[in-house]
């Protein structure tokens, strides 16, 4: 392997593993929730995470690289962030809506990293496909946070 496919599988680990993160973050924030229809949009999310983490890593290993198993210590410090902190104050869905969004932000850096890179085009359609999946998930989780703004408002 030469140094430039080197950097991409070192790119593209990087973005199993903030996958991974989003998985287990997702199905943890799912679990947290009370509201049934956000608890199931939580675990879609998650279940689209662990999907374009076997795609990526599916790519990596194809091109001769090997995958860490674990996830990023940063992202398992922000789910144990997230169970004391929704301990302490208890299971409220803005606050959980939040932690994901923050979540969904550093994916979202992660890719622009990514992309910023000289990618063959069949990994770029790829990466560019799952970034604009995670930026519809932003949106959506936005409009969650708003929706929930406006029901506990009207209670």
């Amino acid at each position: 392997m030469d140094l430039i496919n080197d950097k991409i599988i070192a790119a593209l680990q990087s973005l199993v593993e903030i996958c991974r993160d989003g998985n287990q973050g997702f199905k943890d924030a799912g679990d947290d929730v009370k509201d049934k229809r956000l608890r199931e949009q939580m675990h879609e999310f998650s279940e689209q995470r662990m999907n374009f983490s076997i795609e990526l890593k599916d790519i990596v290993e194809s091109s001769g690289g090997d995958i860490n198993l674990s996830g990023t210590i940063l992202g398992s410090l922000h789910r144990r962030w997230m169970d004391i902190r929704f301990g302490v104050i208890g299971t409220d869905t803005e606050g959980i809506l939040k932690e994901c969004l923050r979540g969904e932000k550093t994916a979202l850096q992660k890719y622009e990293n990514v992309l910023s890179m000289e990618l063959p085009d069949d990994i770029r359609k790829v990466v560019e496909r799952q970034y604009s999946e995670i930026n519809r998930v932003v949106e959506t989780i936005h409009k969650m946070i708003e929706t929930n703004r406006y029901s506990a408002a009207s209670n």
